[in-house]
């Protein structure tokens, strides 16, 4: 018979709460100093909400719940159904840490096992991966997908404070890489069985075409297992990352370049999306300890410059002639928003490059350099943004592509130059 999600997990009852009774005594209220009345004042507090929903995916009580975090938190109280938490800081910080613990030991006991089992999550904490098999421990199964993902969403939550979680899960055959089961939480849930788990094997048919196309990414040649260990461990590495990212944006991306990683840099991929051009570079990081990899990438970024650009095309064209702009931007915080709405330019923090055209700027560019500081104010406040303004002739902009722009700011090619930032507290300055 297939396994239901939630069922499977509801029969791990080492995890009926979701803070460890057993765990250290509530950590005590940090003490801060007020300089004025030389008096000891308690920390401050915030409140969070834990929602019924993590309960409801957990599989445990509410009241239960409502107990174990009187002993880590300042005030506890029950609002309908959810929790509301009141925390300082360090309690906070606590509370993070015990959900790290908690992960670690389920990671200790994969380890264990031998079976090459591993999980991949976001750093959002929205997304998880986990590669086992059929013969998995029942019990470690259990403990992987409940205890890893509860933890991780309340770590989430405490971090964010935002109670609104979603959760994307995947059950990967950790043999061939071809998928068992998935679904969303807390609204969805995965069913797989026998039948998923066997449809998941295809004599390692999947998994071999996938080596010898990262081995033709990268320039690898001849057999697999010719392949030193070292290149095995690309392949193996390029193939894991690129599979993240597609099953996240359900699009193909292309090589690029791959590194490992060392003590001075971090382990990263580049590729580009299908849907896109060679110039939007995606990178995506990855970081691995005791069998849990966590990836993060900035494609997210990269969707979203497009409706930037054009809000400062708007802008550029009340000035200048369409056909003598090119307008650039790197999102360098892409906030949490959307990419619309009258508050995105106010949330994504960003630099824009204005390349004009002298032949048919000139005339207006001292007009619209007075222009930028009023505009920065009004619509990017609160966030870090410039916009740099760069004039070349006619000839030398024609060669300037979005692709090796960068490079062209180092050439000495321009006739006007003018950079216009606002810092997050709404300082302009023009120089």
């Amino acid at each position: 018979m297939d396994k239901l999600y939630k069922t499977v997990l509801a029969a791990v009852t080492a995890a009926s709460v979701l803070v460890c009774s057993a765990c250290a005594g509530a950590p005590a209220a940090d003490q801060v100093q007020d300089p004025d009345a030389g008096k000891t004042l308690p920390e401050m507090t915030e409140k969070i909400t834990i929602p019924a929903s993590i309960f409801k995916f957990a599989n445990t009580d509410i009241e239960d719940n409502m107990e174990a975090f009187e002993d880590y938190c300042t005030d506890v109280r029950r609002d309908g159904d959810d929790l509301i938490l009141e925390v300082t800081p360090t309690q906070k910080e606590e509370l993070i840490e015990m959900y790290a613990g908690s992960i670690d030991d389920v990671l200790e006991d994969m380890e264990k096992d031998e079976q090459g089992y591993y999980v991949e999550a976001d750093t959002d904490h929205s997304r998880f991966i986990y590669h086992i098999d059929e013969n998995i421990d029942g019990i470690l199964q259990a403990k992987m997908l409940l205890t890893i993902t509860t933890s991780d969403v309340l770590t989430g939550i405490m971090e964010t404070g935002d109670p609104n979680w979603s959760v994307s899960a995947k059950i990967v055959n950790c043999h061939t890489g071809l998928t068992v089961g998935e679904g969303t939480f807390p609204d969805g849930s995965i069913t797989f069985g026998p039948g998923e788990w066997k449809a998941s094997y295809d004599g390692g048919a999947w998994l071999g075409a996938r080596q010898e196309e990262v081995m033709d990414m990268t320039g690898l040649t001849g057999p697999y297992e010719g392949l030193t260990d070292t290149q095995k461990g690309v392949v193996t590495s390029v193939v894991q990352m690129l599979d993240w990212i597609e099953g996240k944006y359900e699009q193909q991306f292309h090589y690029i370049s791959y590194a490992p990683g060392d003590a001075v840099e971090q382990e990263h991929l580049k590729v580009y999306p299908e849907q896109g051009g060679e110039s939007d570079v995606v990178t995506v990081y990855r970081t691995y300890e005791n069998g849990l990899y966590r990836y993060e990438d900035d494609y997210g970024e990269i969707l979203k410059r497009p409706s930037y650009e054009e809000q400062v095309r708007i802008f550029a064209e009340q000035y200048l002639p369409s056909e003598g702009i090119k307008i650039y931007t790197e999102i360098k915080d892409g906030g949490n928003g959307a990419a619309d709405g009258e508050s995105f330019l106010k949330e994504v923090s960003a630099v824009t490059y204005i390349f004009m055209d002298e032949a048919l700027c000139s005339g207006q560019y001292e007009t619209f350099l007075e222009a930028v500081p009023d505009w920065l104010t009004e619509n990017c406040q609160g966030v870090p943004a410039g916009i740099y303004l760069r004039m070349a002739e006619s000839e030398a902009w024609k060669q300037i592509g979005r692709s090796d722009y960068e490079d062209k700011l180092r050439e000495d090619i321009y006739t006007e130059e003018a950079e216009c930032a606002i810092s997050g507290s709404g300082k302009v300055t023009v120089y």
